[in-house]
């Protein structure tokens, strides 16, 4: 956030020199928006935005419910001031928006058992209940001057990237004009590393804490007695990875919002480890379930 408003500081100073606006009421505008990013009417725009979500069928609705009082009552929370929605995606995932929403793809409807997608719920319900999702929200929006920086630092590159081309394309075979392409080339690509470094620590930061919250809701599910059922859903979810061949079942809502085509925030577009890797999230869950008594779920 410090970093996020110095990168904001040139536009509040432009603002207060063009129109007199102090710069405490600037910034207070810039934390009051991130703030009502969490409000429900504010956030279900920006899912609709972000992903093809709709409202379930009565179908897909009766199972939803079922299961999900499923989940609240071994959590032992009301599920009334949640709702939940579905993402028009074959792929099998889902995940958590602001304060109450939770969306599952109608992949996961078609592949998942009503045991796997009440672990999948439970996880999600988690990040709920530590306010993560808040927390994540609130940052994304928060941090969007650091991605006009690098967006900033993308236009300034432009020109130099543009004659590089140029070069190559009009004199691929000349040595002087091979050597100031690849000269404009690197300018560029420095250009954009400076301007895009700020937004990269502040989001690797994020992540990594991110990282670390998977871990404390995958324990979430244990203490409320879903950890099995969670534990069944990763290792359906590792399977599918390995039958790909790559790390696409990885359970992250980044991946599949970037694959959907209708991703068109750049702190969704552009893909990050956000989760940690599957196998040491399930020899996780494997250890507690296997080792909290029965009686205390």
């Amino acid at each position: 956030m410090p970093v996020a408003g110095l990168c904001l500081l040139p536009a509040a100073l432009a603002v207060h020199l063009a129109a007199g606006v102090p710069l405490w009421v600037a910034y207070g505008l810039w934390c009051a928006s991130a703030v009502a990013y969490g409000l429900r009417p504010v956030q279900r725009a920006m899912a609709r935005l972000l992903w093809p979500i709709r409202r379930p069928t009565p179908a897909e609705r009766g199972r939803l419910e079922r299961v999900w009082d499923h989940v609240v009552a071994h959590a032992g929370v009301s599920g009334r001031r949640f709702r939940l929605l579905v993402v028009e995606l074959p792929e099998v995932n889902a995940h958590s928006i602001g304060r109450d929403l939770i969306c599952v793809t109608t992949g996961a409807l078609a592949e998942l058992g009503d045991r796997e997608l009440a672990g999948v719920l439970a996880h999600e319900l988690g990040h709920h209940l530590r306010m993560h999702t808040s927390v994540s929200a609130f940052l994304v929006w928060v941090l969007l001057p650091l991605q006009g920086v690098a967006l900033l630092g993308n236009v300034i590159a432009a020109p130099s990237a543009a004659l590089a081309r140029r070069l190559a394309e009009r004199w691929p075979d000349h040595r002087l004009a091979d050597a100031c392409a690849r000269g404009s080339a690197r300018f560029a690509g420095t250009i954009r590393m400076v301007f895009a470094a700020p937004g990269v620590a502040a989001f690797a930061a994020k992540n990594a804490a991110g990282r670390s919250a998977e871990y404390r809701v995958d324990a979430f599910a244990v203490e409320v007695g879903l950890g099995a059922e969670l534990l069944s859903a990763l290792r359906w979810f590792a399977a599918g990875e390995k039958a790909a061949g790559s790390r696409a079942a990885d359970y992250r809502a980044v991946d599949y919002a970037a694959r959907g085509g209708r991703a068109r925030h750049a702190a969704v577009r552009i893909p990050r480890p956000t989760h940690p890797p599957l196998d040491r999230r399930m020899a996780r869950i494997a250890a507690r379930v296997e080792t909290t008594p029965a009686d205390a779920v």
